[in-house]
């Protein structure tokens, strides 16, 4: 089995390839010493603040981690040995009022991507008499035991993600132009 940091390294170098990581985190649960491992990232040349991110991670569990540094003197294979890793992305969507029509473009991205089965999540903030609304498309990946060191995999699966950020990113552009900068002197520009 694939050690959590080969996975980790496999992802991280892949990621740059398409995207930049502009946070990396990993977490060890102190009871179970379950681990994960968590990349933040953005379209290239892209600056702060980010109006469009992703988080991509994943976990292992103590059983994993254990099977991963257990090394047997012969070949045989243990027939429990087999395990898989469940691959999350979360796409963060811009943060702006004048929201234009969500539900047209997690549609377009539904049918650019149907193999991703994306979901599209709605957090809702309610202060006063204002009500703010985020949203995050959420899907996931599980990559067989076998795929984990496969980095051709990886590769597909973080240009798949440029491409849907890119997507997002140009539907929304405008409204972000005009929400964000609203008060300034430049009026915004129509992409």
């Amino acid at each position: 089995m694939t050690r959590f940091e080969e996975v980790q390294m496999r992802i991280a170098e892949s990621a740059r390839n398409f995207l930049d990581i502009f946070n990396m985190q990993v977490f060890i649960e102190q009871f179970t010493l379950d681990r994960e491992s968590r990349f933040f990232v953005t379209l290239p040349q892209m600056e702060q603040p980010y109006t469009i991110s992703a988080v991509v991670s994943f976990m292992y569990d103590t059983f994993q981690t254990s099977m991963s540094i257990y090394k047997q003197e012969d070949d045989d294979e243990l027939p429990y040995e087999e395990s898989s890793l469940t691959l999350e992305v979360l796409i963060k969507l811009p943060m702006m009022t004048g929201y234009p029509d969500i539900d047209k473009i997690f549609a377009e991205i539904e049918q650019e991507f149907p193999d991703t089965e994306p979901s599209l999540l709605v957090r809702e903030t309610i202060s006063g008499s204002e009500t703010t609304k985020e949203y995050e498309i959420a899907y996931a990946y599980d990559i067989a035991d076998e795929d984990m060191s496969d980095v051709a995999l990886y590769e597909e699966i973080f240009e798949e993600l440029r491409e849907m950020l890119e997507l997002a990113h140009s539907r929304t552009k405008f409204h972000i132009d005009s929400s964000w900068y609203n008060e300034e002197d430049d009026t915004p520009q129509r992409y």
